[in-house]
């Protein structure tokens, strides 16, 4: 959710790639680290148009694969939601309610509804799986959903969902495909509830078998944006019971025991990194500080769900200052070099360079440019730009001509067959010495201008990107 709040725009004067920050007080510090140049990490990226694409855009989704195919389900199909002060922000008609299935490798999609008469499913059913920014993660064939922002069509309101729902996804990719006769979605699909999963806007990723961690994220009552929402504050973490047929949790303590205000975090990436020989996660940026900024200080997360945070006053705090909204990302590590990379592929951000210039802008527009943030074998962080971004594509609707700019709640989906550690984390000195697709860029929004609060300048991105690594040669 982009602020509605209009700021003066401040600029940040470098000499080479070093400077010293002028930013605005609202967000967690009130400089940032420098943005290095691209010779900082051993590889360079290419983002190129696909040849194929979604029928129509979405946003904001869950992810699941299954046998080098893509099952896209949730989220919007509409642009940046609207900024009014009633509850016509989030129409329910643009929640997404269509099941996609893509086959990369055929370059075809299928897609069948929910509301078909065939799926089986209540009009409840159908509002939490058509929600917005929900948590998911995939065990084996399950795709576990938790929480996400949207209508409950028996009451008109909008609320975030206290369900965790597993789906059989090669099952409900049949029932889009080829369903067999009486075959149904809501047969691949089960519910439990519990207020530990009313989360939208964090992160839910699985730390060993079965054990879930909850990142940070808020619970947003109504569609009126000028309020605000209760943020969790902490890792909420629990044990996923499933045996197939019935779903169960057993919670654990949430860490911190007490909510901790550094982590009123949302719509950030959390990612899994691999730090001095540790497979751990690291949270980077998100919204919104108390005072309507971004937070600039990472945090360091554990397998256990134990965070720590650098002291935002450090001098030698790594401070983050581009790409600071969810976006795709891409995770490697270098075992010969112990480094770990998180490449940042566009979005909304506070910092972006304009003729080779590094400025700031605290109404976070959107950008086409691409980051890395590196973390060397000291667990030292550092921030650099890749020489890189997303294509050339120009709006044929609104602002018609002006170049559509990528990222935002977009998913990097990974290529099939490449070397990984446990947590998927790519392993760098495995891939080869040559271009090698890594991935794939599906969907998100599309604005037409970096800064809007008018929700016909954007709308939900149908593109898709190959992601291509290109290691550098000595």
């Amino acid at each position: 959710m982009k602020r509605l709040s209009v700021w003066l725009r401040y600029f940040i004067f470098g000499i080479a790639w070093g400077w010293t920050s002028l930013v605005v007080a609202q967000n967690q510090t009130d400089t940032l680290s420098p943005i290095l140049s691209s010779n900082a990490v051993p590889f360079q990226i290419q983002i190129e148009q696909a040849p194929f694409s979604l029928p129509s855009g979405l946003q904001s989704y869950v992810l699941g694969t299954h046998g080098g195919k893509w099952l896209l389900l949730s989220g919007r199909i509409n642009g940046l939601h609207g900024f009014n002060s009633g509850n016509n922000n989030f129409p329910p008609d643009t929640q997404n309610t269509t099941v996609f299935v893509v086959d990369p490798n055929l370059q075809t999609v299928t897609t069948r509804s929910l509301t078909n008469s065939g799926s089986g499913l209540t009009t409840n059913q159908i509002d939490l799986l058509s929600v917005t920014a929900a948590q998911s993660y995939q065990s084996g064939n399950t795709l576990y959903m938790s929480g996400g922002f949207g209508i409950d069509t028996s009451t008109s309101n909008f609320t975030t969902k206290a369900a965790l729902t597993a789906i059989d996804v090669p099952g409900l990719m049949h029932w889009v495909t080829s369903p067999s006769t009486n075959e149904t979605a809501a047969q691949h699909i089960r519910q439990i509830f519990d207020p530990i999963f009313q989360i939208t806007g964090g992160v839910m990723t699985e730390a060993r078998p079965h054990h879930a961690l909850l990142v940070f994220g808020q619970d947003f009552e109504g569609a009126d944006i000028t309020a605000d929402g209760t943020y969790s504050e902490q890792v909420r973490r629990f044990h996923i019971v499933d045996h197939g047929t019935n779903l169960s949790f057993v919670a654990q303590k949430a860490m911190p025991k007490t909510p901790d205000p550094n982590y009123r975090r949302a719509n950030l990436n959390v990612v899994p990194i691999i730090e001095r020989g540790r497979q751990n996660f690291v949270a980077f940026s998100g919204t919104f500080t108390p005072t309507d900024g971004i937070w600039t200080v990472p945090v360091e997360i554990s397998r256990n769900g134990i965070s720590k945070m650098a002291n935002p006053a450090g001098a030698t705090t790594f401070k983050q200052g581009m790409n600071n909204w969810i976006c795709p990302t891409l995770e490697l590590y270098s075992r010969k070099e112990r480094n770990s990379y998180t490449v940042l592929m566009g979005g909304i951000s506070f910092g972006f360079f304009a003729s080779s210039a590094f400025q700031t802008d605290s109404e976070l527009p959107f950008i086409n440019q691409v980051t890395a943030i590196k973390c060397d074998r000291h667990g030292v962080f550092s921030q650099c730009l890749i020489n890189s971004e997303y294509p050339v594509i120009l709006s044929n609707g609104s602002n018609p001509g002006n170049q559509l700019l990528f990222g935002a709640n977009a998913t990097l989906i990974p290529a099939d067959g490449l070397p990984a550690y446990r947590n998927g984390v790519l392993k760098y000195d495995a891939l080869g010495s040559g271009p090698i697709v890594v991935g794939y860029i599906v969907g998100g929004i599309q604005s037409t201008v970096p800064n809007t609060n008018v929700s016909t300048d954007s709308a939900a991105s149908p593109y898709i990107f190959t992601v291509t690594l290109v290691p550098a040669h000595p």
